[in-house]
This record gives structure tokens, sequence and C-alpha cells, in this order.
């Protein structure tokens, strides 16, 4: 099957599926650019830097669940076009976090304040968040130099960091959880804080849904003999890492 057959008329049971999941995934990247766009525009009012923090964090999170679910989006006939995508989407992804974290840096510096969210009298959701933030931030930069030596390691037929993509996954949830728990600490009506909220939330889930081994597997193209056994060990293995 190839991508131009994903969208025919005559769709055999396994084509409605592959039609429902892209038409899924488009839908969770959509909802991920309207939020991200929804989110940054309630602070434009906040000093540069802080607000510099908030934009590209919230970028970070779009390209994150973009990435995720690129692997079932009719992109390119060859899974090896759509895995060199996927990389080039979460660096970028590590790059506008690393920014966003100096911009937060930079803030704290100038303000004289915690980089730990240690300030006396601060909510302890912020706290939290700002110590959930490094443990994303060193996850996210493990991720990549394990995603590319994986990326690179397939070029040559060999599977390493079996457990790269449950990681990713992991990681989509806690870097979500995080944002939904820093926006409790902002005066934002309850059905403003809803709808930012459980937007991240749902659509973070449903990427999570979206990029785990079933999904990718149903997504997969038809290859040659020596990619397809390289497909499947990869598929296997990573089933085996998450158990």
């Amino acid at each position: 099957m190839t991508a131009s057959t994903h969208f025919g008329s005559g769709l055999g049971t396994g084509d409605d599926e592959l039609m429902a999941m892209a038409i899924w995934a488009f839908g969770v990247v959509g909802l991920a650019v309207a939020l991200c766009i929804d989110c940054a525009a309630q602070f434009t009012a906040m000093p540069v830097l802080f607000f510099g923090h908030i934009a590209a964090m919230l970028v970070c999170w779009c390209l994150m669940t973009s990435g995720s679910v690129i692997y079932v989006l009719p992109v390119s006939k060859s899974r090896d076009s759509v895995r060199a995508i996927h990389a080039a989407i979460q660096t970028c992804a590590v790059l506008v976090a690393v920014v966003g974290y100096c911009c937060i840096f930079r803030n704290h510096q100038l303000m004289g304040g915690s980089q730990f969210g240690f300030d006396p009298g601060n909510p302890p959701a912020k706290t939290a968040h700002a110590l959930l933030g490094y443990l994303v931030l060193g996850c996210m930069l493990l991720q990549a130099f394990q995603g590319w030596s994986k990326y690179l390691g397939l070029q040559v037929g060999k599977i390493r960091h079996l457990a790269h993509p449950l990681n990713g996954r992991v990681l989509l949830v806690i870097m979500a959880l995080n944002m939904a728990l820093v926006l409790t600490t902002f005066p934002l009506s309850q059905a403003l804080f809803i709808r930012l909220a459980g937007g991240i939330l749902l659509t973070s889930a449903a990427a999570v849904i979206l990029a785990g081994p079933a999904g990718k597997a149903a997504a997969r193209e038809a290859v040659d003999a020596g990619e397809a056994m390289l497909l499947e060990a990869e598929k296997g293995y990573e089933q085996l890492a998450s158990e």
C-alpha cells in the first residue's frame, strides 16, 4: 500500500483505518497549534522574558505533539523519510525548549529570584513546575541524543535505544501535566482554565495513543524485504521495552 492509496476510492477496511488515523492525527496537530496560539494570547501583557518563556514552551509542546504523530500522517512513501522528519521536528522542539529556559533563567536573574522556584511565598505549584521543568528539559536532551543515535544506527541496520519511543510518549505526558499544573497558578476563569488545560491534556493523550506501537504499525507502508524485517524487529523490541 502506498501513500497515494490511503485516500483513494474503494477503500478496504485497512485503508479506512488508515484514513481515520490520519484524520485524527491532522486533528491533533491542528488542535495543538490552536491551543498554542490561544494560550499564548492570554499572556501577551507579561514581561518580555516571561512571555518568551511561555511562548517558547508552548511552541515546544506543539512541536513535540506534532512530531509524535508524524508516523501516522501520509507525508512520505518512505519510512526512512518519515523518521528524518520526526527527528527534525523533535530537534527543533529541543532547541525551542532551550530558548524558553534561557528566557526564564534570565528573568529570574534580573528579579533576583530562585532558579528552582524556592522563592518565599511562591505557590507550591510553581515550585513543582520549576522542578518538573528541569526534569523535562533534561529528558528532552537525553531523548534527542538517543533519538539521533537510534536514527543513525537504523541507517546501517542496527537497533539502539529500544525504549526511546516509549520514553518520548511518557515525556509528552509529563510535559502536558506540568503545563496544566502551572496554569493553576494564574488568575484564569474556570472556563478558560478548562479550555486550555483540558485541551492540552486531551491533545497530548491523543498524540500518545496515535504514537503507540499499534498506531505506527497500522500506518506502515509496503517496503522491501530488508526494511520490512527491520521494521518488524523494531516494533517487537519496542513492545518488549514497554513491558
